[in-house]
């Protein structure tokens, strides 16, 4: 289907989510915050950040 995400849309969102992640999750546990409480705080910021990262890659390379 044209207009649908491509894989590396996809790919690209997940590399973006992940990395908010990562860098949440230790700013977190550095702060003091448990591992399990970081990951959890960090996930509804992590869903908006695929989201944004998803639609951003949509826009930037449209499918050919």
């Amino acid at each position: 289907m044209k207009g649908w995400p491509t894989p590396s849309h996809w790919g690209a969102a997940l590399l973006a989510a992940l990395l908010w992640i990562v860098i949440g999750v230790v700013q977190r546990t550095r702060a003091g915050l448990a591992f399990a409480d970081a990951l959890v705080a960090e996930l509804p910021l992590a869903a908006v950040v695929f989201v944004i990262a998803l639609v951003w890659a949509r826009l930037r390379n449209p499918p050919r």
